[in-house]
């Protein structure tokens, strides 16, 4: 967790403070585990702000009895330091290699149709969360009433995630709801862990079906940039190896 020392002058926005450390909203926004909705990113916040607190409570007694001259705490240090600068290293180095332009993106699909055959029944769902009943009631006569506006504004504020669903991947509820005779487009309102969710059928492909390049295209980005990322890695590696002198004794 980034803190910040009070030993000039005390910074703007805290969030919280121990002793002379600080929690600063800036330092807090460069934590990437942070996204979702709202209310879950506000729920989150509290949380990394509690842990915050207590890891820099822990720290400042420890930092008394001088447990930052321990060999074993400075050994882990180093080797951190090694790791994260060694990271940074290979971003600088090989930052660039996780791009595909269009043309790659579509020699990538057509060669590897049979890849995106669909083999059962699945259908492509936009999952919708609320925290209370009412919300997610109000939302399903929303999507009955199909309102444009109110349904973009339901999308905007409450869209979690959108997955493809198969009959075999998901809870009997879920199965029955969507595999058994005509699907609803929309479902009604039903809880699971702490929320009430909708589920909003987008589009439906049949068995042998092929799930078209707009659907897959992003993670097909994604796998040519891991392909040309550890192509690119194992390059630099063995240059490096190749002009330093290593052994391996064991």
């Amino acid at each position: 967790m980034l803190i910040f020392s009070c030993s000039e002058k005390e910074p703007s926005h805290i969030l919280a403070r121990v002793n002379n450390s600080y929690l600063t909203e800036e330092n807090l926004n460069l934590i990437p585990t942070m996204t979702g909705t709202e209310s879950s990113m506000e729920t989150e916040k509290k949380k990394l702000i509690e842990s915050w607190v207590t890891t820099e409570l822990l720290y400042q007694e420890g930092m008394k009895r001088k447990l930052d001259k321990n060999p074993e705490v400075k050994n882990q240090l180093l080797q951190y330091q090694k790791q994260l600068i060694a990271n940074l290293y290979l971003q600088l180095e090989l930052g660039n290699q996780l791009s595909a332009d269009d043309e790659e993106i579509n020699e990538y699909y057509f060669q590897n149709r049979e890849q995106f055959r669909v083999a059962e029944l699945t259908h492509k769902v936009n999952v919708y969360t609320f925290e209370t009943e009412d919300a997610a009631q109000n939302a399903y006569r929303t999507f009955l009433r199909n309102n444009p506006g109110a349904v973009q504004e339901l999308k905007q504020n409450h869209l979690t995630i959108t997955r493809f669903v198969k009959e075999n991947t998901v809870t009997p509820y879920i199965r029955n709801l969507f595999f058994s005779g005509q699907p609803p487009k929309i479902s009604e309102p039903f809880f699971h862990k702490d929320a009430f969710f909708l589920f909003e059928i987008v589009e439906t492909f049949p068995p042998d079906s092929y799930l078209p390049i707009s659907e897959v295209r992003e993670d097909i980005r994604q796998e040519i940039g891991i392909m040309k990322y550890n192509q690119a890695y194992n390059a630099l590696i063995h240059k490096l190896r190749k002009k330093s002198h290593v052994e391996v004794l064991q």
